[in-house]
């Protein structure tokens, strides 16, 4: 009697771990739940199917997005071979793979949890600073995990808790008496990892070139006379490049970047750049300025009767747009040949700025424009994208540019507002109320003063609507250091500071420009006033001080 309670007693665990290792089956679907602090994300599942050692994992969505790539990843237990697919919208097909290794940097924790019937183990792992917590069975007698290529555990992943707050559990186990094939079949290119990812990445972006390679100097040239619909054209003695381009006719579901590659052909200097656009809805624009002279833009007095021309709005004229301001460093690539200790200079600055604000008027044909102030015959050399990535429904804000100091035409005689700000303020008497934000750019440009260069010197903007100040604000920038790479002919001091490192106001060599949002609120439709007042120094011999700013209205009608 006692040896059969003893052959009994050896026998139930076996029993017991046959029944929880499921085999009976053929090909297991395992559906997963996202949430996010212990709320679901609604709208998309994950869908992990595992079949004689191929794993497939896809995603399920509730609408479909037909923009959207489809993708697949595959999982050989076989070979330890992680496979990636993709299709894009137009058909274009491409793949990855790579290797992996079961319980790579895993660390096994005690901890259990039964996760939709089965019994799970606990291990984690640290990737790119994320703590990954993962949960996975042995008791399906399968492998598979929807984390792929990373992190996988000797079983079948249930649960994975990324730092503590994003989670993805399975919800639904199937065991199907039917094998399936997921092997998948491999059309198109083959990538890398990271050009398969970037290629992803970019399926949906938009983007339009506008200028490629394109050369701005000061050379005597041709003048242009009339406008070319589909060709570059250049003005003020080559400074000026101008373009139009054909944009989206709708861009109310994306968030805009103006993107610019620039390097220097010839010129060592740091200097001032814009991109901009002009406005053709009024009976002027400033291409009668571009075509006809600098005498034809509307013009603008200070008290001292010196004319300004074409820098603020007029019932019949809106001047350029901003949409980015710049400044060049000292001469990259065509001074990379300087050799400065510790330094590898690269071969162009790329300036990047969202210009969302301005969407309204960033569709359909537009005129987009480039200038950069220079004297010199073999000037600098710019390629700029305006790009356009999803990033769902927004309201479209409306754009009223107001004015800008910015002397674009310099190259063709505009003149600088040296003394605008020095004799006066400067006063823009014409524009209607909004409910809305005044997006203001300050920059301070100059030439030298008696004791300190002028934009070595911290200087108080102020601006007022309707005599009432809005907002005092004092441009500068302290962070000019951290660009040093970019500047490879930027003189060296003794002190051993380089001229590219000083502070300066609102502006580093190698940098764009930051835009100041100023919230004006609710504004009664009708007349109103804005002035501005900065302080300018006298001139110095044949050097001047100025400022070059310009604002634009940009808010919700009511």
């Amino acid at each position: 009697m006692k040896k059969n309670l003893f052959l009994f007693l050896l026998f139930v665990p076996i029993f017991v771990l046959s029944a929880q290792l499921k085999t009976d089956f053929e090909t297991v679907r395992i559906t997963y739940e996202t949430s996010v602090n212990g709320k679901a994300h609604e709208g998309v599942n994950s869908i992990m199917e595992i079949s004689d050692n191929w794993v497939k994992i896809s995603r399920q969505y509730v609408k479909e997005n037909p923009d959207t790539p489809l993708q697949c990843t595959y999982l050989d237990f076989n070979k330890n071979e992680e496979i990636k697919t993709a299709r894009l919208k137009n058909g274009n097909e491409f793949y990855t793979s790579r290797t992996f290794t079961i319980n790579d940097k895993l660390e096994f924790l005690p901890e259990t949890e039964t996760i939709a019937g089965y019994l799970c183990k606990k291990a984690k792992t640290v990737i790119n600073s994320n703590t990954m917590e993962i949960w996975y069975t042995t008791n399906l007698g399968v492998k598979g995990s929807m984390q792929p290529g990373v992190a996988i555990p000797d079983g079948v992943v249930l649960k994975v808790i990324r730092n503590g707050q994003s989670e993805e559990k399975a919800i639904k186990i199937e065991l199907i008496n039917e094998s399936y094939n997921l092997k998948p079949s491999l059309t198109g290119d083959a990538l890398s990892a990271p050009a398969f990812n970037y290629r992803i990445q970019q399926s949906q972006v938009l983007s339009y070139n506008v200028f490629s390679n394109q050369s701005i100097y000061f050379r005597d040239i041709p003048k242009v006379t009339q406008l070319n619909n589909t060709e570059v054209m250049q003005f003020a003695n080559g400074s000026i490049v101008l373009k139009k381009v054909k944009l989206p006719e709708d861009n109310k579901k994306y968030s805009i970047f103006a993107e610019l590659a620039q390097h220097s052909e010839g010129d060592a200097y740091d200097r001032t750049g814009s991109i901009f656009i002009i406005p053709t809805d009024k009976k002027q624009t400033f291409f009668d300025g571009l075509l006809k002279g600098k005498e034809a833009l509307p013009q603008y007095k200070d008290k001292n009767g010196d004319s300004y021309e074409g820098i603020t709005v007029t019932p019949d004229y809106l001047p350029p747009l901003e949409l980015m301001r710049f400044y060049t460093s000292f001469g990259v690539k065509g001074y990379n040949h300087i050799q400065v200790a510790d330094y590898n200079w690269p071969d162009s600055v790329v300036f990047k700025q969202e210009i969302t604000d301005y969407a309204k008027l960033l569709k359909n044909e537009v005129w987009v424009g480039a200038w950069i102030g220079n004297y010199a015959k073999d000037g600098h050399n710019i390629s700029l994208k305006i790009k356009y990535y999803p990033m769902g429904d927004r309201s479209e804000k409306e754009v009223y540019p107001l004015f800008t100091t910015t002397n674009i035409m310099e190259m063709a005689g505009q003149a600088y507002p040296a003394g605008l700000f020095r004799n006066d303020s400067l006063i823009v008497g014409h524009f209607h109320g909004r409910r809305s934000k005044d997006l203001v750019n300050w920059e301070y440009l100059g030439g030298t003063m008696k004791e300190l260069p002028g934009w070595v010197i911290p200087k108080l903007n102020e601006i007022f609507m309707d005599g009432t100040r809005l907002i005092t604000y004092t441009p500068w920038r302290e962070d000019c250091g951290s660009y040093r790479e970019l500047n490879p002919a930027s003189g060296n001091f003794a002190n051993g500071l380089s001229s590219s490192d000083l502070s300066r106001s609102g502006w580093c060599p190698g940098t764009v420009s930051y835009p100041v949002f100023i919230h004006i609120g609710d504004v009664k439709a009708g007349e109103h006033q804005l002035k501005v007042a900065i302080p300018v120094g006298d001139p110095e011999g044949s050097s001047l001080s100025y400022w070059c700013i310009s604002g634009v209205l940009v808010g919700d009608k009511k």
